[in-house]
């Protein structure tokens, strides 16, 4: 059997526990002795299949990922050696999703696949960064420290996102409740009144009144195929999206529209952010930056950001050739100046992503905290010209029955 082949295996560890994963192995019998040689007694031993068992996606969330991240550094610190470290997280819940990427993890570094490409594959298979960290943590005897690291990022990377979500959350609270509200209106209070407007046959004085109940009136009649057309919209939207045919156009207006400074500012330091724990971690120059890049969700800013690649492998300072990026924070190049002057170009150059980024989180939240505001006024005032068109009509028609 071919060289990388894997074996499905069902066996007992020394504790008596049954186990079961996927194990790779030139042959049956050498994947045996590696069972064996981990302290498991094999019960069953079949093919997988080239890989496909193995590479299979555990699907950590990037909280799990930190969180295993940090706890591996933590036990590596205090002596232990990586499978053990391993045992201990996979022993906490063996049913978990963070037990079983525990033991896939023990298994692949088990079966020789190197350390970095099995930690970024299994914990964290959506940000490159993780990748470079574990190999410049492992290359400078310091692994503990490049994990921890690489946990941190993670762990930034989410209360970046946290941030975001809180600052919008109270305009889309304002806004949904205001449709809903209308909705009652439009749909429950307006056709109420049908009748009555039927009956006195007035057409002056209710004008707004007159509106409503046709607006009312059109939604009620087409609502199932403007719903149904909304609906195929967004599916086609979806669909487009997650083909990757909008992702062009949406990072043109994200990165090139009058908020492009404030995006620019989350975009490119995320990037410098990764570059400056990279380099700190010990990666090579022209690692970090591909791996860096790699990380750079915009089609459009890594487009962008290549040609630093291919300049500094020439021999160009890296504060000079991020000056050539189109729309890239200036304080992040004049920090990277300094950090090459002074020989703290990583610890420099992740100061300044990070500081791009929270001026660009304390933008939104200030937009944020006065989008809140207007939509109050604006959707107020909407729901309060309803209500008193509501109101004035039937006042009127109160008058002309009484007449």
């Amino acid at each position: 059997m071919a060289e990388g082949a894997t074996f499905a295996y069902v066996a007992v560890s020394e504790t008596g526990k049954r186990v079961r994963g996927v194990i790779a192995a030139p042959d049956d019998r050498a994947a045996f002795e590696r069972l064996r040689r981990q302290g498991l007694s094999p019960l069953s031993l079949k093919p997988a299949g080239a890989g496909g068992g193995e590479r299979r996606r555990v699907g950590l969330s990037d909280r799990e990922g930190a969180e295993t991240l940090v706890s591996i550094a933590d036990l590596l610190g205090a002596g232990a050696d990586m499978r053990s470290a391993l045992n201990v997280l996979s022993g906490r819940d063996d049913r978990s999703r963070v037990g079983h990427a525990c033991r896939r993890l023990h298994e692949r570094i088990s079966a020789g696949e190197p350390l970095d490409a099995a930690f970024a594959d299994t914990l964290a298979p959506r940000h490159g960064f993780v990748a470079a960290l574990v190999a410049a943590g492992e290359a400078a005897g310091n692994l503990p420290e490049g994990l921890r690291r690489a946990g941190e990022m993670l762990e930034a990377d989410l209360r970046l996102r946290r941030q975001l979500t809180g600052a919008l959350a109270y305009p889309a609270f304002i806004f949904f409740s205001s449709i809903l509200a209308a909705g009652v209106i439009l749909f429950g209070v307006v056709p109420s009144l049908e009748p009555l407007v039927a009956e006195t046959g007035e057409s002056d004085g209710g004008g707004l009144l007159r509106g409503l109940l046709s607006v009312s009136a059109f939604l009620r009649a087409h609502g199932v195929v403007l719903g149904a057309a909304l609906g195929g919209v967004a599916a086609a939207l979806g669909l487009a999206g997650r083909a990757g045919l909008l992702r062009g156009l949406i990072d043109r207006i994200v990165l090139t529209g009058p908020w492009r400074r404030t995006t620019a500012a989350l975009v490119y330091g995320g990037f410098s952010l990764s570059l400056g724990a990279m380099l700190s971690a010990g990666a090579p120059m022209s690692d970090a930056l591909r791996l860096a890049l790699r990380g750079v969700r915009s089609d459009l800013a890594r487009r962008r950001l290549e040609p630093v690649l291919h300049q500094v492998r020439q021999g160009l300072a890296l504060s000079e050739a991020l000056q050539g990026v189109a729309d890239f924070p200036r304080a992040v190049g004049r920090l990277a100046a300094v950090g090459e002057a002074t020989g703290a170009l990583g610890a420099m150059i992740g100061r300044a992503g990070r500081l791009e980024e929270e001026a660009a989180v304390r933008r939104i939240e200030a937009a944020a905290r006065l989008l809140g505001p207007v939509m109050i006024v604006l959707l107020g005032g909407l729901i309060g010209l309803m209500m008193g068109g509501l109101l004035s009509g039937v006042t009127e028609l109160g008058s002309s029955v009484m007449e």
